[in-house]
């Protein structure tokens, strides 16, 4: 048998009083006690539907959900990590190696063009640290409609958006770096610039191919319960 939609918003309503928010959680949460309660009515097709979710969450044991949790994180920690490296993997030795050259030609086109004009060490600092600032910003602005719709409940989204803005932090240091200690020579310069826009990008290239599998992986989830 199947439970209805609103067997299941039962279930659904059992699982986050219990402080299981997370949609990977609460996902697999679901399925398992859905899967449960359906053998317990079609031993028992009279029995209290409350009590078949009681039931069905004592065969968990004594620590519940919980006892799960922590390898439904690591399953997603390694999905996005798989997903990482293939993706890196992609830009940097297989199809998409030409849009990383690309990245690096534009770059430098752009940044030789920048270092003809009649700028100031402090201007270019200035400069660069802008650039890198808003290269920051912009995968967040781009997915500020995900973020809102899933981040407070996605453990998967809400990692990536962290690793995101650690990884970005890195690089802004290691920037503000170079320009304070380092000598300002054009080589430098043509170096940092080109090395932190090409880091950035793909960071965002990669996060976005993350995001996107964790919403198509998170939907399918949802869809079979819709």
């Amino acid at each position: 048998m199947s439970l209805t939609v609103e067997q299941i918003d039962q279930v659904k309503t059992f699982i986050n009083k219990r402080g299981f928010n997370t949609i990977e959680v609460e996902m697999e949460a679901l399925d398992h006690m859905a899967s449960k309660i359906e053998s317990l009515l079609e031993e028992k097709p009279d029995m209290n539907f409350d009590l078949a979710i009681t039931k069905a969450h004592a065969g968990l044991g004594i620590f519940g959900f919980a006892t799960f949790e922590e390898a439904i994180f690591a399953g997603c920690k390694e999905r996005s990590k798989k997903i990482r490296k293939a993706v890196l993997r992609d830009y940097l030795l297989g199809p998409k190696l030409l849009i990383t050259l690309a990245i690096i030609s534009t770059t430098f086109l752009i940044q030789k063009f920048l270092l003809n004009l009649p700028w100031s060490e402090e201007a270019m600092a200035v400069f660069i640290f802008s650039v890198v600032l808003t290269m920051i910003i912009l995968p967040s602005i781009y997915f500020i409609k995900t973020k809102r719709k899933w981040g407070k409940r996605s453990f998967l989204i809400s990692n990536t958006f962290a690793g995101t803005s650690g990884a970005s932090l890195i690089i802004f240091y290691i920037t503000r770096f170079v320009l304070e200690f380092g000598t300002l020579s054009p080589l430098l310069l043509q170096i940092t610039f080109t090395f932190v826009i090409l880091m950035l990008s793909l960071i965002a290239l990669i996060n976005f191919a993350i995001i996107k599998d964790a919403i198509a992986f998170t939907e399918e989830k949802y869809l079979k319960y819709a």
